[in-house]
Formats: C-alpha cells, structure tokens, sequence
C-alpha cells in the first residue's frame, strides 16, 4: 500500500509488471498502468500527476478510483476493462505545441464492465496549430473490442467550444471494426452549454444508439435544466 506519500518525488511513473493489487491513499502519484492480466488498482482520496505522457494517466484495467484529482497525460483514464470512476475530477491534459494528438478526460477503445458516477468530467484542451486538441469528455469506440456494459451516471461533463466536437461519444461507429455498443446506460448527467451554449463545437452527444440491446438513455439534462436527447 502507498498511503501518505509524494511518489513523484521518487519516480515518474508506476508500471507493473507482474500480477499485483495495488492500494493508493492519501498519496500525490504519477501516472500508474495496470496493463496486464491479474493486475488492479484501487487508489482513493489521492492526486495522479501524469505530466507529459502520450497515453492515460490512469491506463489498463480493474481500476478503481474514488475522490481523485487526475492531471495531465493524453487521456486521463483509458479503461481497457473493469474501470469504476467516482467523485473524482479529470481534466487538464497533455496536449503540447506542435502535437496532433486527441485527447480524452474518459476513453475506451473497446471493453466492458465500466462506471463513471458522479465525477466532472472535463477535456479542456485547446485546438492547437497543429491540430491537437480533445475528442470528448467521454469517448467510447470500438477500436479493438466491442464496447459493452457501461454505466455513465451523475456526472457533470464539462464544455469546451474549442476542439471538442461532442461531449459525449456513446459508442455506436460504422467505421470502427466493431461498431455497436450494447449496454450503455447514460442516466441523470448533466451536461454544461459553456459560451457556444453546444457544450461542444457541435453539441452535447453523438453516436449512442438507441436501439441497440440494452441501451438506456435517461434523464440527461442541460445545466439549465432542459434535456438532452439522445443523438
């Protein structure tokens, strides 16, 4: 267990490599990956200070995070499998001068077994010359797995009129090669119109499928109490 320390005064990264379950508490830590089979992570009332990482600063699967402030890397959290996000913050990530990166407060490239509850969740990179800038504040995409069972709940998803082209992205991709997601359930969020009053460039939500087999959008509402529909 790491309880009650500064870990990036010692290092710049925890990465495992062998089966483990790792405790965090209390502590100020980098970036953590947790890639491999038999790997978790359960860190609470803590900060990740990923800095300039290419990729999550909470990366891989069985991650558990509660009360927790996560900063920098390309995307805060990539859940590969097995990922509970609550009451935590995600925001202000690395996107450099001179990069073209997308960035991402949540993403998944394909898994399942994923809830995000009452967290605020924030992309707040700006379009940079290059085109770098953020994609969502959460993103689902079946890249290399289907997407499925994925509970996105009480949250506050922030607005970003600069390189955002939705807040939320549900999923369902005919170009991706696994293009249906089924049981996403996007329930009671709260999405922020910001100075375009679209929360993104374009609007609030995109790609969520109504019709696919477990799929529940509900109570979804503006932060000026209108709601949201599905898109």
């Amino acid at each position: 267990m790491i309880d009650g320390k500064d870990v990036r005064a010692k290092c710049s990264e925890l990465v495992a490599y062998h089966p483990f379950a790792l405790t965090i508490r209390n502590s100020r830590v980098p970036r953590v990956e947790v890639t491999d089979s038999g790997q978790s992570l359960d860190i609470r009332d803590s900060e990740v200070v990923a800095g300039s990482w290419s990729d999550g600063a909470l990366w891989g699967s069985n991650i558990t995070a509660t009360r927790v402030e996560v900063t920098g890397g390309q995307h805060s959290v990539h859940c590969m499998d097995n990922c509970t996000i609550v009451d935590s913050w995600l925001h202000a990530q690395y996107n450099p001068d001179g990069g073209s990166a997308h960035t991402n407060a949540f993403l998944t490239n394909g898994g399942e077994g994923m809830v995000l509850r009452h967290n605020t969740l924030h992309c707040d990179s700006i379009l940079n010359r290059t085109d770098g800038g953020c994609t969502a504040d959460v993103s689902l995409f079946g890249d290399f797995g289907p997407v499925r069972n994925v509970l996105v709940e009480d949250n506050l998803l922030k607005a970003n009129d600069s390189s955002i082209s939705y807040c939320a992205y549900g999923g369902y991709s005919p170009s991706k090669p696994y293009p249906v997601a089924t049981q996403i359930r996007f329930i009671d969020n709260v999405f922020e119109r910001g100075p375009n009053r679209r929360c993104g460039v374009y609007g609030p939500a995109t790609s969520f499928q109504t019709s696919a087999a477990g799929n529940e959008w509900r109570g979804n509402v503006w932060d000026s109490g209108e709601p949201v529909p599905a898109a």
